[in-house]
């Protein structure tokens, strides 16, 4: 089965969003997804611009999560947002990453956050007028003013062994973020499998997204340094649960793990130096594009139909998303 690419896309200007939006398509990528780091440019407008600058790109958030937005609000945006692109949209949901502190939201339960938002978001695609008092999520009579599309594909975002368990249970696919080898990805393949056959569900009928940072450049040491914030952010994001980090043999070293503790998210990110390689290499596909291709082609033997980058830095997208269409896709055009 021929494979769908991805590109996740960082908070751009506008104006070069649009341009990397045109360039996406033209390289022949199916998916973009808009990352959502909170208090940075607008992921709602970002993708409204991917949805009226391109034609045949899925399109989604990356990710929504439930707390900052309500749920039934996301129901309201990703259904325009379908109805804008013509039926392209897809709900990329989670429980978010950073900048919960600064707005005073408390990442909370985010098992039952999740379940609770998957449940009010598709009922109200479905139509119906809703009213829950979860855990998490409260909502009374809501209905959606305008008709949805009730099977707009629902993607639960984890990089957790419960999440992972959680998509396969109740979402139409997850995105695997994180792991970027054959033990980790399968890992999380038995997870979600696992999730799914607890549902009495498939595991085929939930479609497994692999998400990876990468960046491609002939300079191996800068390729692995580009990448080590976001790895470090995950770390961060994650505390205190290191079964991710566990399930590849892995231990977060004792100095970045007192800084991750403190919760400060500004020093998480610049403590990216005290990152190690052997993070770099579970989590990341670095190096010249032949070196990034092996990387891929051994996680495509695990039978992977959807696989997406998160091209690194944010300031050089445009060079890997160029190498990784040009150079690696094509080894793959008939897998």
């Amino acid at each position: 089965m021929a494979i769908r690419w991805g590109a996740g896309m960082w908070q751009l200007p506008p104006r070069q969003l649009v341009e990397i939006i045109q360039l996406c398509e033209r390289l022949g990528y199916d998916q973009f997804w808009h990352a959502n780091h909170k208090l940075d440019r607008d992921m709602t407008v970002g993708l409204t611009l991917a949805a009226v600058n391109s034609q045949r790109l899925q399109l989604g958030p990356f990710v929504a999560d439930p707390y900052v937005i309500h749920p039934a609000m996301t129901a309201a945006m990703v259904a325009t947002l379908d109805e804008l692109s013509g039926g392209r949209a897809v709900l990329v949901l989670g429980a978010g990453m950073m900048g919960f502190r600064a707005m005073g939201f408390e990442r909370r339960k985010p098992l039952a956050a999740v379940a609770e938002a998957i449940e009010v978001i598709r009922r109200l695609w479905a139509g119906e007028t809703v009213t829950l008092a979860g855990e998490v999520i409260q909502v009374k009579e809501a209905r959606l003013g305008f008709p949805a599309r009730p099977d707009i594909p629902i993607i639960v975002a984890a990089r957790g062994d419960r999440m992972f368990r959680l998509a396969g249970r109740l979402a139409d696919g997850a995105m695997i973020s994180t792991y970027a080898t054959p033990a980790g990805v399968q890992h999380a393949l038995d997870q979600i499998s696992q999730g799914a056959q607890e549902a009495g569900r498939s595991p085929e009928s939930v479609t497994a997204i692999l998400r990876v940072d990468c960046c491609i450049n002939d300079d191996e040491r800068a390729a692995r340094a580009a990448v080590k914030p976001i790895i470090a952010g995950s770390l961060g994001s994650s505390y205190p649960d290191r079964a991710f980090v566990e399930a590849v043999g892995l231990t977060v070293p004792a100095e970045l793990e007192a800084i991750i503790r403190e919760g400060d998210e500004e020093r998480i990110w610049a403590a990216a130096s005290l990152v190690p390689d052997e993070f770099v290499e579970q989590f990341a596909w670095t190096g010249p594009a032949e070196q990034v291709a092996a990387q891929v082609a051994q996680v495509v033997d695990l039978g992977l139909t959807h696989i997406t980058i998160l091209p690194t830095p944010p300031e050089a997208v445009r060079p890997t998303l160029n190498a990784f269409a040009r150079e690696v896709i094509p080894k793959f055009s008939q897998t």
